[in-house]
């Protein structure tokens, strides 16, 4: 870590939302977001928070401002471990002002937590005068954040879960580029309200599950599968791993108490379609905590799903598979 130049305390950054494979759920540490197990995703370039922080002396309190709504001070808790965090190593009292713009619904299963905590990272801290490298942003991030340490990185990202009771091991890494598939990205936008239980307290009410232990196993080995489908363009292995991590995980919610479910009607019928379209060509999704769903294809299936997807009547958005957080 070194100091770079920066007099007006000011810096902008661009994040994209990512999507887990093999996912996060379960915390060894909730105070540090530190996970029970590794997990797999892959940056979503269509989804991005660009956040610009400025630094100052005169501010009496920080602020967070998303799209042009101040978020209230007592629920800031998110960002406020990042700025405590970055303060802390400065060793000044300045405060900050977040401004904050999503491209894409908050709190709707679609990580706009993930993209919002890393441009914070990296804007608050650009704007502070640090240079973190990836690792240390990614730890940073993942303060305000669990899944916004795999927002840091490019492309198809690992989250290591680590095992320092201080969390300086647990981070993420691009395992391989933004170019290294070429998959055609649907983000399925089935609902924009906000889910009415967080992944936090989600994740919680799990490990009251009677099934609990039996899911922390079966997550424990998720990103270990979901990492060599990857890296050897498996399409087959990967619609297996994902779509099992992804009905495991949303079973485990139904069983938790009080239950949980995420999904609405739509977003069960577009799984079971893709769900049958997968035994003929190459097409598989997953449901983050939240109704909206993500479709990943090849291009010999992409005219296919993109019809079928039209035809179901929702909004979507066509992307691919995007790069890592950036000063802009």
């Amino acid at each position: 870590m070194t100091d770079i130049q920066n007099d007006n305390y000011i810096a902008t950054a661009k994040a994209h939302a990512n999507i887990a494979v093999a996912k996060y759920w379960g915390k060894r540490d909730s105070l540090l977001n530190l996970p029970l197990f590794d997990s797999v995703a892959f940056s979503v370039d269509g989804l991005y928070t660009e956040t610009t922080a400025v630094w100052d002396e005169d501010d009496f309190r920080d602020e967070l401002i998303i799209n042009d709504w101040q978020v209230p001070s007592h629920v800031m808790g998110r960002v406020q471990r990042i700025l405590d965090d970055i303060r802390a190593r400065m060793g000044w009292s300045k405060r900050c002002v977040l401004r904050s713009k999503n491209n894409f619904a908050r709190s709707a299963g679609l990580a706009s937590s993930a993209s919002g905590c890393a441009a914070a990272a990296l804007a608050a801290s650009s704007a502070a005068g640090l240079e973190l490298s990836e690792s240390q942003l990614s730890s940073l991030a993942r303060l305000g954040s669990g899944s916004a340490a795999r927002s840091i990185p490019a492309g198809w990202t690992r989250w290591h879960a680590g095992s320092a009771p201080d969390g300086s091991d647990s981070y993420a890494v691009t395992i391989a580029p933004p170019n290294h598939w070429n998959l055609h990205v649907f983000v399925v936008q089935i609902s924009d309200v906000r889910k009415s239980v967080s992944s936090t307290e989600g994740m919680e009410r799990c490990k009251r599950s009677a099934f609990w232990d039996a899911y922390r196993l079966e997550a424990s080995q998720a990103a270990d599968f979901a990492q060599s489908a990857i890296l050897q363009r498996d399409f087959d292995a990967l619609t297996k791993a994902m779509h099992h991590n992804m009905m495991s995980l949303h079973a485990l919610c139904l069983t938790c108490d009080p239950p949980v479910c995420y999904a609405a009607p739509k977003s069960l019928e577009l799984v079971q379609h893709i769900l049958r379209a997968c035994k003929a060509v190459q097409v598989c999704c997953t449901m983050d905590a939240g109704a909206n769903v993500v479709v990943l294809c090849e291009g010999a299936s992409y005219p296919f799903v993109k019809n079928d997807i039209i035809a179901l009547g929702v909004p979507f958005i066509q992307t691919r598979i995007g790069g890592g957080a950036r000063l802009i």
